[in-house]
């Protein structure tokens, strides 16, 4: 589950947006501007940033990189976005004066980064109760409500599941009211819906979850993640109350929206979970093929994790009827084959070792068995 990397204001400027090295790195991040969400627009970002870079004009690389940071988060690459974060946070302490006029962006970069912070299982619990503690305390300094952090609490206990912890979040967040941090109204009231629906979907209130998927859908609410969330994770919830009609018109609804952006993979795996469910294995097969390259470059461990597990019950119940399958996998794939000839024993193997040592790694952040336990359920109904 991941938190939108909305970011919709446009080329943030600078100072010395006159000259003409910096009418050249405008033009590139318009270009991007104007782009969907892909590794295309995050190109141009990068490219913009390098010329920043090369003019040494800190005033024209603090927002270039910004750019960058939230580009590379919502691609799917954010682990470039952690190291921009760092970057810019130490940059913006020591000169706070110079760059007062990007607070509120910077602010909205470490919310969202801390928001999906839960993917990374060598950040302990620690660590981010230190970052949360950061956020409060630039927050607090610059007068905004402290319903933002427990936004970012409220997120971090769902994706590790601390179910208690999720509730003393959410009852704080509602506590707190809104005020003007948030982007726009209509991508802030898109992403608390969507906070709200994965709470109840959490809690296991099933119908609660559905009827107010269903409202996201119909009233077109919309920010970078939603309805693209809303579509794939409520096919779960349908498929157990039997509502398939209005499930396989989401699943190919839901598709369409992330088949060609890398920051969805977890989605990928929500899709095949239910392709399979529905007994349409050659889809889920074709969809695994499309997107393991994904999965095995991907930082984001929380969505290999999902991803994996996926394809493992897919070929576990592919093992029921045959011993090997055509595939067509990228050469990356320690188990690739030329003959595009696999043996599907092995397969499951290979994803068992891995997933079981990724739910190792989070199990012990998280403090339970979330990730060995629940999920794995979840992905096989």
């Amino acid at each position: 589950m991941r938190v939108s990397w909305d970011y919709s204001t446009g080329p943030l400027g600078g100072k010395t947006m006159t000259e003409d090295i910096a009418d050249q790195i405008y033009n590139l991040q318009i270009k991007a501007y104007q782009l969907p969400i892909g590794e295309t627009r995050l190109r141009l970002y990068e490219e913009a940033l390098r010329i920043a870079e090369q003019s040494r004009d800190l005033d024209l690389i603090f927002p270039a990189r910004i750019h960058m940071a939230y580009a590379a988060g919502a691609a799917g690459y954010e682990e470039k976005t952690m190291a921009a974060l760092a970057w810019c946070l130490a940059t913006f302490e020591d000169n706070e004066e110079r760059f007062l006029e990007y607070e509120k962006t910077l602010l909205l970069l470490f919310q969202t980064f801390l928001s999906n912070i839960s993917q990374y299982p060598n950040i302990t619990r620690d660590k981010f109760e230190q970052l949360a503690g950061q956020l409060e305390s630039l927050i607090c300094r610059f007068g905004y409500s402290l319903r933002s952090v427990y936004l970012v609490r409220l997120w971090f206990a769902i994706t590790i599941g601390d179910r208690l912890m999720a509730i003393e979040s959410h009852a704080k967040y509602v506590s707190y009211p809104r005020d003007n941090l948030g982007r726009s109204v209509v991508s802030e009231d898109a992403s608390e819906a969507n906070l709200e629906f994965w709470y109840l979907s959490f809690l296991g209130e099933t119908e609660k979850a559905i009827e107010l998927a269903s409202r996201i859908i119909a009233e077109k609410v919309s920010s970078n993640c939603v309805p693209h969330d809303t579509y794939n994770c409520v096919l779960r919830l349908l498929a157990l109350l039997q509502r398939y009609e209005e499930a396989d018109d989401y699943q190919k609804r839901g598709y369409r929206l992330i088949r060609n952006i890398r920051g969805f993979l977890e989605l990928i795996g929500h899709q095949i979970a239910y392709l399979l469910h529905r007994g349409r294995t050659a889809a889920a097969i074709r969809m695994f093929e499309r997107h393991l390259l994904w999965g095995l470059e991907t930082f984001d461990l929380a969505a290999r994790y999902r991803f994996y597990t996926a394809a493992k019950h897919l070929f576990t119940s592919l093992s029921q009827t045959k011993s090997t399958c055509k595939l067509s996998l990228p050469s990356s794939f320690p188990l690739y084959k030329e003959s595009s000839e696999y043996n599907i024993s092995q397969l499951i193997d290979w994803f068992d070792k891995e997933t079981s040592s990724l739910a190792t790694a989070f199990d012990q952040r998280n403090g339970n068995d979330f990730f060995s336990v629940v999920i794995p359920k979840q992905l096989k109904y």
